[in-house]
């Protein structure tokens, strides 16, 4: 019974894996978190395209906070700088209850912000409303354009 089961926990984890390319990470340090007023909205899906190359890496997309509101930044194929590690989004709840979020960005050896590679293909993405998990319609900004929002490293 129990090997029955292992096996079947394997097959599901297997049929679970993502077969992407993943960028090395970097965890966001505490400064980058900025304040934000307003939980995240349900995430978009996306159709992945085709690896464009063979050393191309995939970057999920990502809620960004722009003016007051969410914005969808697409997922994207880039080629990774060299030396370079990614550092995902993150969104927190503090223990106050207040809220944070950190963008995704590309971090050097010494792990300072640098500028992101542009996009070799983006995920296609629903225009459709965002529905949240109680049927409220979400009041989000624009999907931005892969290249992403402007932003200083």
């Amino acid at each position: 019974m129990h090997f029955s089961v292992a096996i079947v926990a394997g097959l599901l984890l297997a049929g679970c894996t993502s077969t992407l390319a993943r960028p090395p990470f970097a965890p966001q340090p505490e400064s980058a978190l900025e304040e934000v007023s307003s939980s995240l909205p349900p995430g978009r899906v996306e159709a992945v395209p085709d690896r464009p190359t063979r050393s191309a890496v995939w970057l999920d997309g990502e809620w960004v906070w722009r003016r007051t509101r969410w914005s969808w930044l697409p997922g994207r194929w880039v080629e990774a700088p060299p030396g370079a590690r990614f550092s995902p989004w993150v969104f927190v709840r503090g223990t106050d209850g207040r809220l944070w979020h950190a963008a995704g960005v590309w971090r050097d050896a010494k792990g300072s912000p640098i500028v992101a590679p542009p996009p070799l293909a983006a995920a296609q993405v629903s225009s459709g409303a965002v529905v949240n998990a109680s049927g409220d319609t979400e009041s989000t900004g624009p999907t931005l354009p892969a290249s992403g929002p402007a932003r200083n490293p």
